[in-house]
Order: C-alpha cells, then structure tokens, then sequence
C-alpha cells in the first residue's frame, strides 16, 4: 500500500459511528435567535444495577438482559445541544457467536431489541445465548465537544459481564478460552497510549498483548482495518512478531492506531 503519515492516520481513525463505540464531534457554537449555545460534556452516567449481575454465573440462556440507570442524571442527560438517552439504546456484545464484538440493536444491529423506559432498560438479544459461555454487553457513548477548543469529555455508559449456565459448545471457537473482563479499553475518556514490546498475539481474535512502560502487560482489540504501521507504512497483522517494539493508541475506547517502533529488540 501507498504511504500514509501517522499523524494522518490517527486523526482519521479518531471519529467513530455512534453507537458502535464512537466518538462524536460537535461543532459549536451554533446560533439561535441570535443567541449563542454552547455544547458541554454530559453528566457521567453509570449502570446502578443490572440482572443478570455484573460478574455473575449461571444466568440462563433465554433471560433477557435488565440495566437500571441512575434515575436523576438520566432526565438531565444532554449536551445542551440533544437528548443523549437514545445513545443507551445503542447495545453491544461480545462473547460466544458474537465473538470479539458486535452491535446488537439500533436498526445497523443484528437484530436484538432495547426498550428503554422510565429509568430501566430490557435489552433482548436477537435469538437465545449460548450455554457455558461468558458474554460481555456494554453501551458507551464517547464524546469530543469543541467551543473555544476542543475538549474530550469523560464517557456515558456501562458494561456487564457474566456468564451462562450449562456446558459450552464444542465449536472450536477461539473466544471461549478468552475472559473479556481482561481486555482494555483506555481511560474514562476512552484514550490512552501505550509503549512497550509485543508479548503475545491471538490472530484468530485479533488480539495483542503489549507490555507497557508504566502499566505492565496489557492486552487491547485490533478491529479489522485498524491502521498498522511500520515505517509509515501499512502492514498487515500477521506481520508483527513477538517482541515487536510498538506504541498502541486508543481513542473513542478502542485501538486507533498500531506504530511498530524503529528500534533495536
């Protein structure tokens, strides 16, 4: 392929579809009869409760998921500009034929339901759950305003994960032997940076371990057609080797970019 900046491409890859952990840019101000409105950040709302229980087991395949939010800061939930509770209703899962992820509701969904009332939602998956096998759900909405600059705001949101009852299939997927609880997804603005050699890599997933400077072993997601690059040129995965000095950048919770550094192993 042709050569690309990395700079180039980490400003691409930066904006995300809502709905599938994305980051949403605002342009503002706007004007209003002449009076200007200015976007801010959300409040930060979080999952109080859930059934199936975060970090519980057991669960049965055909129980449809329950998500109860924070009652007061779901009626102010805005940035001034929308009405930000449709973005709850926006549900991911990974696990078992899901694999590494996919988007379960909204009309780009497979086919599952989310109703959303008064403070509680039903999430209803398109079809029963696997038995014996860990799912992870989540819904989080990343935002990036922009007024006099640009300002990343702290993510809406939550996760559950849990597992169901009974004995897996014995399909040979390689996401059953993964726990999803370990896999990282940046900070609470969903960014983070990280440096350090490449201690394991899963093909089959598309997932990768780096051993970072500060933070130690950590393992992210490389969604197919993440940009990887080596001397600003794009590589595919299968190329990297273990002990590959890279930096990994996240934006909007998922991996952005991958840099193979020019060093010595």
């Amino acid at each position: 392929m042709g050569r690309l900046s990395s700079a180039m491409i980490r400003v691409t890859w930066s904006f995300w579809t809502l709905g599938i952990l994305g980051t949403l840019a605002i342009l503002v101000p706007v004007t209003v009869w002449a009076e200007m409105v200015y976007a801010e950040c959300p409040p930060v709302i979080r999952m109080i409760s859930s059934n199936p229980a975060k970090g519980s087991s057991g669960i049965a395949v055909d129980k449809p998921i329950t998500i109860t939010w924070d009652k007061e800061t779901l009626q102010v939930l805005t940035d001034r500009i929308r009405d930000l509770k449709p973005a709850l209703e926006s549900i991911n899962i990974a696990g078992g034929r899901y694999r590494m992820g996919t988007l379960l509701t909204t009309e780009w969904g497979i086919g599952g339901k989310a109703v959303l009332e008064d403070n509680q939602e039903v999430v209803t998956p398109e079809a029963p759950l696997e038995p014996g096998t860990q799912y992870r759900v989540w819904t989080y909405l990343y935002m990036m305003i922009r007024n006099n600059a640009m300002e990343h705001c702290p993510r809406i949101g939550g996760e559950i994960i849990f597992k169901t009852a009974g004995k897996p299939p014995e399909d040979g997927n390689p996401v059953r032997g993964l726990d999803l609880s370990a896999l990282y997804h940046g900070d609470e603005f969903g960014r983070a940076t990280l440096q350090g050699p490449l201690t394991d890599l899963n093909l089959s997933l598309r997932v990768m371990t780096i051993r970072d400077r500060s933070m130690g072993p950590v393992r992210v997601v490389v969604y197919e057609g993440t940009p990887i690059l080596k001397q600003g040129m794009m590589i595919s995965m299968e190329t990297l080797q273990l002990g590959d000095m890279t930096e990994v950048t996240l934006t909007g919770g998922r991996v952005s970019t991958v840099v193979l550094l020019d060093v010595e192993r």
